[in-house]
C-alpha cells in the first residue's frame, strides 16, 4: 500500500520524475548524436543519482551503431541483467562497457 502523501508532497515528486525523464532523454539523444561518450555518462553518473538510476540497456541501445538485438546481446555476453541500472554494474562489467564503447 502506498503511503498518504499531501498535494505538496506529491507535486514534488511529480517534479522530480519530470527531471529525471527530461535528463535521461537527453543523456540518451546526446549519446546518439556522438556528442557525449559512456565514458562521459559513468562520469556523470557517479555525481548524479537520476543518471545513476538509468538502466544499462537503455544507455547501450542510444549508442550509435546499437540496435535492440545488438544491444540485447552485448549485455547476455558481458552478463548485465536487462534490469541493472549504471549504478549496480560491477567493476567487471563497467570495464568490459568501456572497452566496447572506447
Amino acid at each position: 500500500m502506498l503511503p498518504e502523501m499531501t498535494d505538496e508532497q506529491r507535486a514534488a515528486a511529480l517534479e522530480r520524475a519530470e527531471l529525471a525523464r527530461r535528463m535521461r532523454a537527453e543523456i540518451k539523444a546526446l549519446l546518439k548524436t556522438g556528442s557525449l561518450t559512456f565514458s562521459d555518462v559513468l562520469e556523470r553518473a557517479a555525481e548524479d543519482d537520476l543518471i545513476a538510476g538509468t538502466r544499462v540497456k537503455a544507455i547501450v541501445v542510444s549508442m550509435p551503431g546499437m540496435g535492440k538485438i545488438t544491444t540485447k546481446r552485448l549485455l547476455e555476453d558481458i552478463g548485465i541483467a536487462e534490469n541493472r541500472t549504471l549504478r549496480g554494474m560491477t567493476p567487471r562489467q563497467t570495464k568490459e562497457l568501456l572497452e566496447r564503447f572506447s
